[in-house]
């Protein structure tokens, strides 16, 4: 069986949770495999198994002109071959994975399709578009759901409102990251600081970090002053004293940063799918603040997460925390859950991927 993964933004290099999703699914998903991605950066990529389309500019016109020759592209590597499989990775507009499947279905109807998405789309553009936008990606979505030959979803919570919005039974497929990733050299850092990673422009991101910057840090350098809060991921632009602002980092040293730090602080309160740095930073044993909501989807034990039900309490929380240096304990179990070597077995044992596979 061959397989082709269709990305709309980079994976590799990764910059994004959902990204380091695709690489660990895509470095455990057995078979013959190439990944082809949308790509406005210029770091080159000699891998075999890559193929990037590059475009100059992340613009939505330019990704939708170029999805036919990806396609093409796509269509000319699976070849006459009869076990023909594309999996159609969803942290995107969904416009973008609507053309993909339109395309697959007219040129080659007999290649089979796996819809992996990261989240609703749906309630993504409830959050950060209009209503009319909000509507049509719903309508978009709906027919992607629908018409794919097979569809994932990252958490029960997110399977029940899919079948709810589309009746739509999805295959529970969660965010993971796989062991060859989570390596990295322990180095450590000579100051104190809480960290936060995520891009400042994405919505549910901004509204997180603007709580932090603004509302959070203030209070707590009254009694930290040497106290830092240091930002991966890019897009935040305001200077201030006790902010060190470090853009888009390596993976390697990301994990070293979340390791090292006193505390991950996630008051989050919107957002769909599940957060893979939470997963990232529990796998490694980092300690983690958050609401509700940021770990809405991810299993785990009871009294074993720091978990806030209301971000006005985190102030408390941080503050005994650094007065205290309060411990975590390791979560093996944790560990076989979100292995993404692990949840690929898993996956493949389910009997109705199993018939799936059958079929092609």
């Amino acid at each position: 069986m061959k397989t082709a993964f269709i990305c709309f933004f980079p994976v590799f290099p990764t910059n994004m949770g959902s990204a380091e999703v695709i690489r660990s699914l895509f470095l455990c998903w057995p078979g013959k495999k190439k990944l082809f991605q949308i790509s406005h950066l210029k770091k080159k990529i000699n891998k075999k198994n890559i193929f990037s389309f590059k475009i100059f500019k992340e613009k939505p016109i330019l990704k939708i002109l170029i999805i036919p020759f990806l396609i093409y592209k796509i269509l000319k590597y699976l070849g006459n071959n009869e076990k023909r499989l594309v999996v159609i990775e969803g942290p995107s507009w969904i416009g973008y994975s609507f053309l993909s499947l339109i395309l697959i279905k007219i040129f080659s109807p007999s290649t089979k399709v796996i819809y992996h998405s990261h989240s609703i789309e749906f309630e993504v553009r409830k959050m950060t578009s209009t209503k009319l936008m909000a509507l049509f990606s719903k309508m978009l979505e709906n027919f992607v759901f629908n018409n794919s030959n097979l569809s994932t979803s990252v958490s029960k919570i997110e399977i029940n409102k899919i079948k709810k919005l589309y009746n739509v039974r999805c295959i529970n497929l969660k965010n993971g990251v796989s062991e060859k990733i989570l390596k990295f050299r322990k180095k450590k850092i000579n100051f104190d600081y809480i960290i936060y990673s995520g891009s400042y422009k994405y919505l549910p991101n901004k509204y997180a970090i603007d709580y932090l910057a603004d509302v959070l840090m203030p209070r707590i350098i009254k009694k930290f002053p040497k106290l830092k809060l240091v930002l991966t991921g890019g897009g935040y632009e305001k200077k201030k004293n006790y902010i060190i602002n470090l853009g888009i980092v390596s993976k390697p040293k990301l994990l070293n940063l979340i390791f090292n730090s006193k505390l991950m602080v996630i008051p989050i309160e919107k957002g769909t799918g599940t957060r893979i740095k939470i997963i990232e930073a529990m796998l490694i044993g980092a300690k983690i603040l958050t609401t509700r909501k940021g770990i809405e989807g991810i299993s785990f034990k009871k009294n074993k997460f720091p978990i806030v039900l209301k971000k006005q309490l985190f102030y408390k929380n941080i503050i005994n925390n650094l007065k205290y240096n309060i411990k975590i304990k390791k979560i093996d179990q944790f560990k076989k859950n979100y292995i993404m070597e692990s949840i690929v077995k898993d996956f493949f044992r389910n009997k109705h991927v199993t018939e799936f596979f059958k079929t092609i």
